[in-house]
């Protein structure tokens, strides 16, 4: 019988191969061009293309987040979390170091970490039983003397991410081997980072909840990053029965700041002028903070805030804001975090931390939690309106028709000739601060060129 060319040898691999590129190539073209007129692709919302792109260029290139250091705070300690789609653990060691191993066992590839959440000294895979370290050093192989003579263990660990860092508290990995420090990658982001995470010594009360949204992991991650023109009519009905921020029900005057900046980190500060405020927190537990971590403008942009968001490129994005679940008790200051985790096409995970002072008394910190679960959970006022939202996107964003006619959704709010969002030069941080920051679209423009110039880089 004559020897068949194998599809690597004759070409098909490689014209399939090719043809994905040049999809993908094709449509981060158009997606420049509709960027250039303030405009986005709707395609890229549900592309298979793009999204294995996504995973191997963004998910595959930058630093993302895995946890805060709070939830991992015995020695033993683990969480399973995620890069891209990519399974790690999450795991304090048995020297108090801060570990992400990939949960891949060395020998057939099997997860070694079968729970969400625990204590642990080794990971032990279930397959053939070689087990592990919390340090991921390999220290077990079953019938090693007769199966595996020549095999060296100190070769053969779990493997881990080549780059971990943590920004107080807030805990980053990076799978390439070549990333620029995490305060480089994070940049003037850190200024409006201090605000919440070193002046105030923050933890993650409870679990995360988590959840399943027919949307892609973009579109909250942009509304995050800015899109406070949604907040009248998508969260009305909450609004209307006393749900939410003094600012959102109209009891507080404030000044809505979009700031925009580096590497597709942007915030939106909701500011109270001239009040002594923090984000709805009470001044027995202000009094906790460190004011002297902050210098005098960041103290003032503190003292002042109602309502804080935004999102750190690609895929965490925050809300900090004075807010209750209930009309009749006082609100509290909540701190949420949120990770928009990609599974397919069209399809993300959603997963939400509620975080509260670590010095607060404990009842302040059950009230912060219950009012982070009836708002941003999967059951909460202000989520369930959001995803009623969102998940209508993919089903147009993979219709025929979109395709055909190059479909684009509009971002050119606060960019004509007679808008009213304008760049205050007295906004004491860096980027670039715009008052009238619900009437722009900067933040979630600055967003999709950064998404666009990670992309399009072949490494």
């Amino acid at each position: 019988m004559a020897n068949q060319p194998s599809e690597t040898d004759s070409g098909p691999a490689t014209e399939e191969s090719d043809r994905y590129a040049s999809r993908v190539d094709e449509k981060l073209a158009k997606m420049g061009a509709a960027l250039d007129n303030n405009e986005v692709l709707l395609e890229i919302l549900h592309d298979k293309d793009i999204f294995e792109q996504e995973l191997d260029r963004i998910f595959g290139q930058t630093w993302v987040y895995i946890g805060h250091e709070s939830e991992i705070p015995e020695k033993g300690d683990y969480r399973r979390r995620y890069i891209g789609k990519d399974p790690f653990i999450f795991v304090r060691d048995e020297n108090g170091d801060v570990q992400v191993l990939w949960d891949s066992c060395r020998h057939r590839g099997a997860t070694v970490c079968r729970a969400e959440k625990g204590n642990t000294t080794h990971f032990r895979c279930a397959y053939h039983g070689w087990t592990y370290r919390n340090t991921g050093e390999l220290i077990g192989v079953p019938q090693k003397g007769e199966g595996f003579p020549d095999l060296d263990p100190d070769q053969k660990g779990l493997h881990k991410a080549p780059n971990v860092e943590s920004y107080h508290g807030l805990v980053f990995a990076a799978i390439a081997p070549d990333v620029p420090d995490l305060e480089e990658f994070l940049g003037p982001a850190t200024w409006y980072l201090d605000l919440y995470f070193k002046f105030i010594d923050m933890e993650v009360i409870g679990d995360p909840h988590r959840w399943e949204v027919d949307t892609d992991w973009k579109t909250p991650a942009e509304n995050f990053a800015g899109d406070n023109y949604h907040i009248p009519m998508g969260h009305k009905s909450a609004i209307d029965v006393g749900i939410g921020s003094e600012t959102a029900k109209g009891n507080k005057e404030s000044d809505l700041y979009a700031i925009t900046g580096h590497n597709g980190h942007n915030f939106s500060i909701y500011q109270i002028p001239g009040e002594d405020f923090f984000w709805g927190h009470p001044p027995e537990i202000v009094e906790t903070f460190n004011e002297d971590s902050l210098t005098d403008e960041q103290y003032e942009v503190a003292r002042q805030s109602g309502v804080s968001l935004g999102t750190i490129f690609p895929n965490l994005s925050f809300i900090h804001l004075g807010g209750s679940n209930d009309p009749d008790k006082p609100p509290v200051g909540l701190l949420s975090l949120r990770q928009w985790q990609p599974v397919e096409p069209g399809k993300m995970e959603a997963w939400s931390w509620t975080l509260a002072p670590k010095d607060a008394p404990e009842e302040y910190k059950a009230r912060v939690h219950e009012v982070g679960t009836g708002t941003f959970s999967p059951s909460g006022n202000f989520e369930v309106d959001d995803v009623g939202i969102w998940n209508g996107i993919p089903d147009s964003a993979e219709s025929v028709f979109a395709e055909k006619v190059d479909a684009t959704t509009v971002f050119s709010m606060g960019s004509g000739d007679g808008a009213v969002a304008e760049i205050d030069e007295g906004w004491p941080g860096p980027g670039t601060a715009y008052i009238e920051g619900g009437k722009t679209d900067v933040n979630q423009r600055d967003y999709y060129r950064q998404w666009h110039e990670t992309m399009s880089k072949e490494e």
